[in-house]
């Protein structure tokens, strides 16, 4: 079957399956294989994209960001493009990075200052191996990684609970902001009560409030 033919049926099929009512299990394949079928210059194209529309964000009040860092091989979107931005528009405004601890599913934060080192862990990963700890509670926004988003504001996410986990330690009014590459589907079927709704979503063609 030619290339564009087979992408076209992907695509016709991706339409149908994600108008239905799908688990976070289906739909973190479906997704996953959506980004696979991305060319590098879909996928550069998605990024500048979401780039723009994070620099509508209102970052008023903000003073603490908690960005994820992307696995560029498995087409996540590009914080790094964010972290750029935010660098040059809004110094003062303080950026943390995650490290994981794949025994407990837990994480630390690290501030990206002059003695932040970054480098690619086992599961390709980019994060700190040395640098200032941040304690959560001092965080006032999260960039939230996801797979998939309905339109109530719930999450489908890659299902290690790390963010489950991270949020509940942040403080009750910390911003919960997710970035997908896609639009969001109608409903997520099985949400729970440790499932953590986003005030908004920034994908390449808007910003979703909740």
């Amino acid at each position: 079957m030619p290339p564009f033919l087979e992408a076209f049926l992907f695509n016709k099929t991706f339409k149908l399956l994600a108008s239905l009512t799908l688990t976070k299990a289906e739909l973190r394949k479906l997704f996953i294989n959506k980004r696979k079928q991305l060319s590098l210059a879909e996928y550069g194209d998605l990024n500048q994209k979401l780039l723009l529309q994070f620099t509508q964000l209102d970052l008023q009040g903000v003073h603490c960001i908690h960005l994820f860092l992307p696995i560029h091989e498995r087409k996540e979107p590009d914080t790094f493009l964010m972290r750029e931005w935010l660098s040059n528009h809004h110094p003062q405004i303080t950026q943390v990075f995650p490290k994981a601890n794949f025994a407990d599913y837990t994480m630390q934060n690290f501030a990206d200052d002059a003695q932040l080192e970054l480098a690619t862990n086992a599961f390709g990963i980019p994060e700190p191996v040395n640098g200032n700890k941040i304690e959560t509670t001092t965080i006032d926004l999260i960039l939230i990684p996801l797979l998939a988003f309905d339109l109530k504001g719930y999450r489908v996410g890659y299902g290690k609970g790390f963010y489950d986990r991270f949020i509940a330690q942040c403080r009750p009014d910390v911003r919960l902001v997710g970035i997908s590459l896609f639009e969001p589907i109608e409903v997520v079927m099985d949400v729970n009560e440790f499932d953590q709704k986003m005030q908004q979503c920034i994908t390449p063609n808007k910003i979703y409030i909740f």
